[in-house]
């Protein structure tokens, strides 16, 4: 069946083209992995998607074939040329994934403001101008999560002292006699503060999160699995949600969405990661923390997965229609708006994936809410 081009601009990269190094049985590759689908995971929290060239470029270093430094070096030759087929986001996403991978693979780590900065500014150094800089004004971010609302984040000028406070709080708190959950719960606090002051004009959520991941190695907390690198914009929504209150609209800061990923994360729990439950509209009624009660009002997805396989639908176009499933379920009517919110892909690609949904009969179009509103069937 012949793709058109905004199709494939849609769907290129593969769900997780680091799967096969977690089964072959080496140590030393299946940890080059985890770093790599780590980094290459964490551009979700900005709908960034890398090329096939930094993904061959990654299976190269793991294999051995290059080194860390050699696999930089690629990726920078590679867009220093003149002509390349790759998009601005692209590029970002390249570089960025390749120094978190860097990153990573160096386990040195001091805890200190100088050293989360200094992340920020090795992450992001070559991409942003303000690389490793404080922002100086304040700002706003529209939030699917929050029906478009945002969090209130630190001003602009008390950035460094909020910072200072949080980073002596932590030093000095002890982890001492604490059980498994409290720690989990203050750990929660901490990144979820961190992340608020958002002191950085981008790439906040990539530096909190490499932070983040070091700060726990360092901690004696083993944290190489898949959690961060297929649930980051859970994580990205989940501070959102721990950082927000509308008391008018009856919304809390809520901190047990963090906490469920953190148990993940540290302990290996199988704690369901659905966005939608995060979104402040889901309906309370069909919600609860108690997880039988939460089973019986989860829309099934396997009629969504056959449909997809039947019609031998391409991997990226199968994972974007599973992430709008995710965010919107059953309940929820969406229109190419939210599409573009959730996915980041422009207005184009996201009206041909609506036609295509609907084409294959996921979706029924919706009279009364405006014009091209749909809800899965």
């Amino acid at each position: 069946m012949k793709r058109d081009k905004t199709e494939i601009q849609i769907d290129e990269i593969r769900e997780d083209p680091f799967e096969e190094y977690f089964k072959i049985g080496e140590p030393d590759k299946a940890n080059k992995a985890y770093v790599w689908q780590t980094a290459v995971g964490l551009q979700d929290v900005d709908k960034l998607r890398p090329s096939e060239y930094l993904l061959s470029t990654a299976r190269e270093n793991i294999d051995g074939n290059i080194s860390m430094d050699e696999a930089r070096k690629r990726i920078d030759s590679y867009y220093e040329e003149a002509v390349h087929h790759t998009t601005e986001d692209t590029e970002e996403a390249d570089k960025v994934s390749v120094h978190i991978a860097e990153i990573l693979s160096d386990e040195s780590f001091v805890f200190s403001q100088a050293q989360y900065i200094s992340i920020h500014r090795r992450l992001f150094g070559g991409v942003y101008s303000h690389a490793g800089k404080l922002r100086d004004y304040n700002i706003k971010k529209k939030e699917w999560v929050l029906d478009g609302e945002s969090v209130v984040y630190g001003g602009a000028f008390d950035l460094r002292e909020t910072l200072e406070y949080d980073f002596r709080m932590e030093k000095e708190f002890s982890y001492a006699d604490l059980t498994m959950s409290e720690i989990i719960s203050h750990l929660a606090g901490f990144v979820s503060r961190l992340w608020q002051i958002h002191i950085f004009c981008e790439g906040n959520t990539r530096a909190t999160a490499v932070f983040f991941i070091k700060y726990l190695r360092s901690m004696g907390f083993n944290v190489t699995n898949d959690v961060f690198a297929k649930n980051a914009w859970y994580f990205r929504n989940a501070l959102v949600r721990a950082n927000y209150r509308n008391v008018n609209m009856g919304v809390y800061e809520d901190m047990s969405f963090l906490e469920l990923f953190l148990r993940n994360l540290l302990l290996g729990e199988k704690n369901e990661l659905k966005n939608r439950y995060m979104h402040i509209r889901w309906d309370e009624t069909t919600h609860s923390k108690d997880k039988r009660h939460i089973e019986r009002h989860i829309p099934d997805e396997n009629h969504i997965l056959k449909r997809l396989e039947a019609e031998a639908v391409s991997s990226r176009t199968k994972t974007n229609i599973l992430k709008l499933y995710d965010s919107f379920g059953k309940e929820r009517i969406f229109g190419r708006g939210d599409v573009v919110d959730v996915l980041g892909i422009t207005e184009k690609p996201a009206s041909t994936l609506l036609g295509k949904m609907y084409k294959l009969k996921l979706t029924e179009k919706i009279t009364g809410a405006g014009k091209g509103k749909y809800r899965f069937i």
